[in-house]
């Protein structure tokens, strides 16, 4: 971080709300948390297949249009992720954000996987999906990457 940076850093810190702390402060916990999970579990025992019954139809999940709480809870992983004490791999960021969605009552997210080739290099992406939205992540740029099948987070190793 430049030192021109660091002022207007530290101001928009200042105006952060509480809840916006705490959001910032769970974020940070539970991106740790998601790293010690995606560095330990065993190969192969991330993720599995979907159950036809895990999967969560978009109008099912749908939050209702007043409530942004998942929005704000994505809001937090990333500025959590972006200057917290590490930078997290997207798996990582998406595990977190899965989790702590779950954790608030927001069931029905669930961690997508996607791939692709530019220039003949393979590249591999996580991000959430929440109903209909995308969270944490830009529309844009998730729709750049081909979808796996359905997977899901295991729970435990």
């Amino acid at each position: 971080m430049t030192s021109r940076m660091r002022p207007a850093f530290l101001r928009r810190l200042a105006r952060l709300s509480a809840r916006e702390w705490l959001d910032l402060a769970e974020a940070q916990f539970e991106l740790l948390v998601a790293k010690v999970v995606v560095a330990t579990r065993p190969t192969g025992r991330l993720v599995s297949r979907a159950a036809h019954d895990d999967v969560v139809a978009p109008t099912d999940a749908a939050p209702p249009p007043s409530d942004a709480r998942p929005e704000q809870l994505a809001l937090a992983i990333g500025r959590a992720a972006e200057h917290g004490i590490f930078r997290p791999l997207c798996l990582v960021r998406a595990v977190a954000l899965k989790r702590t969605l779950d954790r608030h009552g927001y069931t029905g997210g669930t961690v997508r996987i996607g791939v692709r080739m530019t220039d003949g290099r393979f590249a591999a992406h996580a991000w959430v999906a929440y109903g209909t939205q995308i969270l944490g992540d830009q529309e844009w740029h998730v729709d750049s990457f081909e979808e796996l099948d359905e997977i899901t987070v295991v729970d435990h190793a």
